[in-house]
């Protein structure tokens, strides 16, 4: 039987050469070559179908993203409402429970008047107090505002207080530091958030340069940073807060309260427990005494 061959031949300007091929040979290749334009043409097809999806699922993320950022505010919004109808109710409290905020201020005044002058510089210490720059200027204070990016009226937080770039921020009290943010994003842009003794804890924000890192432990009058315009802020100063067991607190009677003014701060700010807080403290500072 006679074999069926395929001849190939090759040719140049020189020469040319013949190669004799099998037919089954040129099926095989044929096959491979349809094998081969199958694969790619199914490749292209999924790698179609992978791009949609995931311009689908970026689509479906950034809505997801913009919906989260919206009800994050709104979120943020009520927690800020709720913040603030507790105040209100606290001065509500205060003008038609006269009798109770009578008891109260008694036995705040009795508990006071126990306290040494060891005592009341522990406090001092330890409590946030006075103010984080060398000079105390607002420009912005504690509660409802507009904005002045945004132009809408939010509750801000904290005190805003005059401060030219890069003047020295320090603790207002004795903690750790819980977090630092060092780069300029979001709205306070850099901050840094210490704890204190006693559930109370300190926030600075629109920070130029961050000082300490977190897990540092921090002295009263510390420089922690330098104050600046970063976030979202239409001029430098600095942001101050001040929470207690998460309540938002007024910072302004802190940054006046020393030992001049020491009784103040106790009629002032009554959001905090002041009364077992002092007898804590004494609590404590008679057990270290005995030891």
């Amino acid at each position: 039987m006679k074999k069926e061959k395929l001849v190939i031949t090759i040719s140049d300007i020189n020469s040319s050469k013949s190669f004799s091929v099998n037919k089954i040979i040129k099926k095989v290749i044929l096959w491979i070559i349809v094998v081969v334009l199958l694969v790619v043409t199914l490749s292209f097809f999924v790698i179609s179908k992978l791009t949609t999806s995931v311009n689908e699922l970026s689509q479906d993320r950034e809505k997801l993203t913009t919906e989260n950022n919206k009800y994050s505010k709104e979120i943020e919004n009520k927690r800020a409402q709720i913040e603030e109808l507790g105040m209100q109710l606290d001065e509500i409290e205060e003008i038609i429970g006269i009798e109770k905020e009578d008891d109260v201020s008694l036995l705040q005044r009795a508990t006071l008047a126990k306290l040494t002058s060891s005592e009341k510089i522990y406090m001092l210490q330890t409590i946030p107090s006075e103010c984080p720059l060398p000079k105390c200027v607002p420009t912005s204070k504690f509660g409802w505002r507009t904005h002045p990016i945004t132009q809408k009226k939010r509750f801000h937080n904290g005190l805003d207080l005059r401060a030219a770039r890069r003047t020295d921020v320090r603790a207002t009290a004795d903690g750790v530091v819980r977090y630092i943010q060092d780069k300029n994003e979001g709205t306070l842009g850099r901050v840094v958030i210490i704890s204190h003794n006693f559930g109370f804890e300190t926030a600075y924000g629109h920070l130029r340069f961050v000082d300490v890192k977190a897990g540092d432990i921090i002295h009263k009058g510390q420089l922690i940073a330098r104050s600046g315009n970063s976030g979202r802020s239409s001029g430098p100063h600095l942001h101050y807060e001040i929470r207690y067991a998460n309540k938002i607190l007024n910072p302004t009677s802190f940054t006046k309260w020393n030992m001049k003014n020491y009784d103040q701060i106790f009629e002032k700010q009554r959001r905090v427990e002041w009364e077992s807080l002092i007898k804590l403290i004494k609590s404590q500072k008679n057990k270290l005494a005995q030891q």
